[in-house]
């Protein structure tokens, strides 16, 4: 019998309270639990996604319930753990290919439990720290191109093929490497119970892409998105998307990103500090004036120039974490639900 979640370096614990933040919720059953076993209608959809047959609306159900029982967030991190942990049969091998040290890491990077649409920017990270040249996104699109006509299956499918070749094998981990972009923790993590899908797209909206970006790259529609946002807003009862990103981080939904502390001029630091402040965009500029006792021109001059350095607020809000302007004691004030402008857009920043 297989246990799930033992020997696996991904697990992330919950993160202490914010002060001032009340009690936390009780713990969230983690869902990769001891004795997961495949029934015969997952077994079916497992082998199918492994062979490499795309998913579709008909298995949704059932793949949220296998990323969710496997502890991950993304198909190929599924196919990954689905053989590492012996809930299919590992294939039989083939004679490992000649493969140049881009192709070789790009097929390494399959079984990292970021979006596809990190994928390059986390491989060229990567190959910065042993490559004298570091390669660009097309260039990693062009390698895992190379490979999906070589072995005429899809990125998740070759998870198979490379365990068969001996490019990967089940002492490997699903977390990706410091990439510089937003990344969700795993299912039955942190404070909310939020789904894989749902993780993916905060992660994908901190690092700046808007809900026609997030869309377009879980193949769904723009309204689709919306409506996994709207939900979970709910679970910290917050209002801004801004917000959202803010307390998904406070309360380990999304990993926070490593320090990196740098000079920063204090009026711009008094406007940055105030940015995950849960009002609607109309009404953020004055809140962030009455709070510092700025003037509106510098506020909106700085608000401008952090727009303009990170595309999109809730980039901007995830940054001030990284450069430790935001923390988990960072208030928000929750009442932007009565400041609310009904006009008013849905996000700063990108559209």
């Amino acid at each position: 019998m297989n246990t799930l979640g033992q020997n696996i370096p991904d697990q992330h614990t919950r993160p202490p309270a914010a002060p001032g933040a009340g009690p936390r919720p009780g713990p969230i059953p983690d869902r990769s639990a001891p004795h997961f076993l495949l029934d015969p209608r997952q077994r079916e959809i497992a082998e199918d996604l492994l062979a490499g047959r795309p998913p579709d609306r008909a298995t949704d159900r059932m793949i949220t319930s296998l990323l969710t029982g496997t502890g991950v967030l993304t198909v190929r991190a599924l196919c990954f753990r689905l053989l590492a942990l012996g809930l299919v049969p590992q294939p039989g091998p083939l004679d490992a290919p000649h493969l140049d040290a881009l192709t070789r890491a790009v097929w390494e990077g399959l079984r990292w439990d970021i979006p596809d649409v990190d994928l390059a920017t986390a491989v060229a990270s990567e190959l910065r720290h042993h490559e004298e040249a570091v390669p660009s996104a097309g260039a990693v699109d062009g390698a895992l191109d190379r490979l999906r006509q070589r072995y005429a299956t899809t990125p998740h499918g070759l998870v198979r093929v490379g365990f068969a070749c001996g490019i990967l094998s089940p002492g490997l981990g699903t977390a990706a490497p410091e990439h510089g972009m937003a990344t969700a923790t795993p299912p039955g993590t942190g404070a909310w119970d939020a789904t894989p899908a749902q993780r993916r797209v905060l992660a994908m909206r901190a690092s700046g892409r808007s809900n026609a970006a997030c869309a377009r790259a879980e193949g769904t529609t723009v309204s689709s998105i919306t409506g996994r946002l709207n939900t979970v807003k709910k679970m910290p009862g917050v209002c801004a998307p801004r917000t959202l990103i803010h307390r998904a981080l406070a309360d380990g939904v999304l990993r926070q990103p490593a320090l990196q502390e740098r000079t920063i001029p204090e009026q711009e630091r008094a406007v940055w500090e105030h940015f995950a402040t849960d009002v609607s965009d109309n009404a953020l500029a004055a809140r962030i004036g009455t709070h510092t006792g700025l003037g509106m021109d510098i506020v909106d001059g700085h608000m401008h120039g952090l727009r303009l350095a990170y595309r999109d607020d809730c980039a901007v809000v995830h940054e001030g974490w990284r450069h430790g302007v935001l923390t988990a004691a960072t208030r928000t004030d929750l009442t932007c639900c009565a400041d609310t402008v009904a006009s008013a857009p849905a996000s700063g920043g990108a559209r």
